[in-house]
Formats: structure tokens, sequence, C-alpha cells
């Protein structure tokens, strides 16, 4: 099949749902498939390139920051791409596509459905669900018919969490299937050779430091962590964003400052080195849609200790792959790195499982498969009563 994948930020712009468009498009390339991405440009990533067997046409639209992106700038997104994205469509003959994200990329994918018949999936990923981002609820209530009239014109739309999709159909009338994110577990996995911690026990996390991570959560059980017996225990902060200047005066008050590492932001090889000399990984976050920092810890064997929301709780088994602790809870997120931190043991089981179960269960050829199948049948998603 030619497929096309339209999504406002593609790697290495961009975060979590970035990631899985790359890894997704790579999945479809490598089971023979003709595979474009249409995305944002950003720096000197423009115009069109092949990545890994895929092409890629990097747009205009005046995005400012690599990691984050305004309402505006998505808009702007998604009227830069209209065009070329109608032109591209024309030549390429694409047989189906892919829209990551209702809002901006849909209304494009829905206009390449009503000018050139092509069917599209609309690929839930969190913010474009309504409630799911509290802070953006209005915008949600006023763009409601538009999302709507797009879903309902969609072959299929898709989440890929549980729980996101039962939130969708709560709100829309419209039936959502799970397809999870996937991870490459031939390129995140275990060191060759064991790291040699000496005396410290290494917390890592991965992501954007906005409100929603709730990091702040995680340095104060580091300043806990910093009273009881045990390895010393130092936290990587891998990610940038809004909150890290409070967090950085966070952790000076809280006189833990020499015990975390700001990484920023790092390629892929880098952040893989980091979650193999890691110990453990941690997500305090408030909600997700399906995080692949979780998805790519297991894979590289380390327990996983994460907030019991949905999307976490879809990939860590308590007690068996790491441990799932109230939201917004330090005393519990303390208890659980203490018990790693003085049972290694304990930590190398929990991981060694939780690369098991992402090797069986979240394989991105699987994931591929599963778009495939439901792009072939090319019909409307049928409102549910």
């Amino acid at each position: 099949m030619k497929l096309l994948l339209v999504n406002y930020e593609f790697p290495p712009v961009g975060g979590g749902a970035a990631n899985a468009t790359g890894f997704l498009a790579r999945a479809l390339v490598a089971q023979g498939h003709d595979v474009t991405v249409l995305t944002t440009a950003f720096g000197a990533l423009r115009g069109v390139a092949t990545e890994d067997g895929v092409a890629v046409l990097r747009v205009r639209s005046g995005r400012r920051n690599a990691d984050r992106s305004t309402p505006v700038e998505m808009l702007a997104f998604l009227f830069a791409a209209l065009v070329p994205g109608v032109l591209l469509a024309r030549r390429r003959g694409f047989d189906a596509a892919i829209a990551f994200f209702t809002i901006p990329s849909a209304p494009l994918t829905a206009v390449l459905r009503l000018l050139l018949g092509i069917p599209y999936v609309v690929s839930l990923r969190g913010g474009d669900v309504p409630s799911f981002v509290p802070e953006i609820r209005a915008l949600h209530a006023a763009i409601a018919p538009l999302r709507r009239a797009l879903l309902k014109r969609a072959c299929a739309v898709v989440a890929n969490s549980e729980s996101l999709a039962r939130l969708s159909e709560s709100i829309d009338p419209f039936p959502v299937q799970v397809i999870p994110n996937g991870v490459d577990t031939s390129v995140f996995m275990p060191a060759a050779t064991p790291h040699d911690a000496g005396d410290a026990f290494r917390i890592l996390f991965v992501g954007r430091l906005n409100i929603q991570k709730n990091v702040d959560a995680l340095i104060e059980s580091i300043a806990t962590l910093a009273t009881l017996p045990g390895p010393r225990a130092i936290l990587e902060i891998v990610g940038d964003g809004p909150e890290r200047p409070s967090l950085e005066r966070l952790a000076t008050q809280r006189g833990v400052a020499a015990s975390l590492r700001w990484s920023g932001w790092l390629a892929k090889p880098e952040v893989i080195a980091s979650y193999q000399r890691a110990d453990v990984f941690v997500n305090p976050s408030f909600y997700e849609g399906m995080p692949n920092t979780i998805l790519e810890a297991m894979a590289c064997a380390l327990p996983v200790v994460a907030t019991r929301i949905g999307g976490n709780d879809d990939l860590v088994v308590e007690g068996e792959t790491g441990f799932l602790v109230g939201v917004a809870a330090p005393n519990e997120v303390t208890e659980a790195l203490q018990r790693l931190r003085t049972d290694p043991k304990l930590g190398v089981r929990l991981g060694a499982r939780g690369r098991q179960r992402v090797t069986q269960d979240f394989d991105w050829a699987r994931v591929a498969t599963r778009y495939v199948e439901l792009l072939a049948g090319g019909a409307p998603a049928r409102r549910t009563a």
C-alpha cells in the first residue's frame, strides 16, 4: 500500500506521538509498504528527504520549539500543509492515510477523502480527546462539531490505550479501537554487560518538563530517600520544558540539587545509554495516553515505578514488572524506590519480566499490521447509539 502519515511533529521534533509515528512508519516500510510522512519543518529540517526508507515532507509553519507546539502553531501547520498535502496526494496516489491527532491532522486527511476518495484512520493520542487535558476543555467544546465530523468520516478511530478509548467514546458517539504503542526491542535493549553503579542507585525520568509530568513529586521523593538508609540516590532527568526553572529551585530548596543530573534532550543513542545505566525508571504523570518511555524502559529491562493512571496501568503489571503508585503521592513513590534500592535483585527480576512482556505483546510489526487491516477496509466508522 501507498500510505500517508500526517503528524504536526516528527523526530527529532516533538514527543511521544512523534516517536510513535516514526517507529510505525519504519515498521510499515519493513513490511513492504510505500510510506510518506507529512509534518512540520523546524530549523534546517525542511523540504523533502528520505529517512530510513520513509519519504518525509516538512512544510514551514513557524514552529519555534523542538519539544512543544502552541495551538497557533498547530493551526499554522494545518494551513501550511493543506495545499502541499493535496498536491502530494494527487502525485503519489495514496491508498490510505493515518492522521495522528484529530486536530490539526485530520482536517487534511478529511479533505483528501473528499477530493480524492482516500480513506483515513484517526489515531487519538491524548490531548485531542476532550477532558484528557483539563486546561483545554473550553477549546474542545468550541470545536466539537468539527471534531465529530472528522471522526464520523474516518474509516476507523484508534486510541493507544483502553482508558483513552473509553474516554473518547463517553464524549463522542463513535467506536474507538485500541492499538497500543509498540517498542523496537532490537534498538531498546539492556546493556551487553551490567553497568557498574558503584555506591549509587540511579533513577531515571524521560519526558517533557511540564505540569502533566508531575516531576516535583519525584524530587520530593529524592529528598526523602536522602534521609533513609541505602546507596546514594541519583536522579537523571532527560528532557526539558517550561517547568525546569521551578524544578531546579525546588531541588535547591529541598537540598538535593547535587543529586540531580539535568541532561536535557538527548539523541536516541544517548537516551538508550541513559536507560542502560539506570536502576529504575519513574513516570509520575497525572495523565498519559500510552507512554513510549515506559515501553522503552521495560525493553531495556528496567523496573518501572509509575502512577496508577490509564496508559501506565496498561503496561506496568503491579509486582511483576514494577510498581503502580498513587497520583501526587510522593510517599508511595518513595516506598517503591526504597524497596528497589535496598533489594537490587528485585529490580533485576522485575526488569527481566518487563523486557519479556514488551517483547511478546508490544511489537511495532503487530501495530503496523493492525493499522493496515483497518485501512484496507476503507469504510467510515459507524456511529454508536
